[in-house]
């Protein structure tokens, strides 16, 4: 999970034609979806980079961080159905792009077999910043940052319990994705101090948008 900034894209002005009492998500029409997900794409992928259709490098889901494939799946953060928080279906602060799993983030979130949770316990990307909760190993776990207060390690716990963040095959892409750069590590380790974290601070820029760059980052950090 990796801080976005809504700021820097305006909500699809479709949006506003559609309301909670009058329609229903099954109502929303293909035309305002495709602009929905055009939004999504610009919030959560590279800034004049990536393109609408979501083609171009640099599209990673919202709570993963794991590379969008395809389309995507339009994820409601508070739940829409009528027994939660119908007036937000079409609310745009409400809406991320999220990958397909069924086994970790949105659409385990929401499962109909998932236990209880509170939405205000959990950590939402565009409001706060993930790295102030987790740490992510580079063995592919995620955890718990250590030292925050109590609030925020129940937020943690939470926001990894209900997005099944701590998912194996989940935690295996993370391993995967942080390899090469235990590699380089390796490589550089008689270089000079100086030199080794110019080329770290490089390194963490030049992969800020590739899937599991957080994980990435940690790894790095912890060098410097």
């Amino acid at each position: 999970m990796h801080k976005l900034d809504r700021d820097n894209t305006a909500a699809p002005p479709c949006l506003s034609g559609y309301h909670h009492t009058t329609h229903s998500w099954d109502n929303f029409g293909s035309k305002c979806k495709k602009q929905l997900r055009a939004a999504l794409v610009k919030m959560q992928g590279i800034p004049g980079v990536t393109t609408e259709d979501a083609s171009e490098y640099g599209v990673r889901c919202a709570y993963c961080e794991d590379a969008i494939h395809h389309a995507g799946h339009i994820e409601h953060f508070r739940r829409k159905n009528k027994n939660h928080f119908p007036e937000l279906t079409f609310d745009w602060s409400n809406l991320f792009l999220a990958c397909g799993s069924k086994n970790h983030c949105g659409h385990y979130k929401d499962r109909s077999r998932a236990n209880p949770y509170n939405p205000d316990e959990l950590i939402k990307p565009d409001v706060e910043d993930p790295e102030e909760y987790f740490y992510f190993h580079s063995s592919g776990e995620v955890r718990t940052r250590a030292g925050i207060d109590a609030d925020k390690t129940h937020k943690a716990n939470e926001t990894i319990r209900v997005f099944g963040l701590d998912n194996r095959t989940l935690a295996g892409n993370r391993a995967r994705a942080v390899k090469p750069y235990k590699k380089m590590l390796e490589e550089i380790a008689d270089w000079e101090p100086e030199l080794i974290n110019q080329y770290i601070q490089e390194e963490i820029e030049k992969t800020q948008w590739e899937a599991f760059s957080t994980t990435i980052k940690h790894l790095l950090v912890d060098v410097c």
